[in-house]
């Protein structure tokens, strides 16, 4: 009896795990990265000219933004990061495998993926020229 119900749960896990892994595996294509802009984001900001030894303790980010060309489409993503850890062929005019989905895009470099979150989508007629 215990058996058996272990085998079910295993099966409905399963059955609910496998499309959620198929729906992020579609076929990439390649894009072409336009532009790659990197900062460096202090919390809590400390205004200028305030005496150093007196402000608080801040933690710093790496914000990315980068567009990607992907055929007539240019997706704009933005990546956040604790690490200024990033691949160096994250740069203009480098191709790189591209998968798009909902509103997430896929950086496929090799042996590492980057997650970007889509903040701005339009097509560009001058893209396809």
């Amino acid at each position: 009896m215990k058996i058996a119900l272990g085998v079910g749960i295993l099966a409905a896990i399963s059955a609910v795990t496998i499309p959620c892994a198929t729906a992020q595996s579609k076929q990439s294509q390649e894009g072409t990265i336009l532009s790659v802009q990197k900062r460096d984001v202090a919390m809590p900001p400390v205004r200028a000219g305030a005496d150093t030894v007196r402000t608080p303790l801040q933690s710093h980010y790496y914000v990315y933004n980068a567009s990607v060309r992907l055929n007539c489409e240019v997706y704009d993503g933005r990546y956040e990061s604790e690490l200024g850890d990033l691949p160096d062929s994250l740069a203009a005019n480098n191709r790189v495998p591209v998968r798009i989905s909902k509103n997430v895009m896929y950086l496929d470099f090799p042996g590492y993926t980057v997650k970007m979150r889509i903040v701005h989508h339009k097509v560009s007629e001058t893209a396809c020229q």
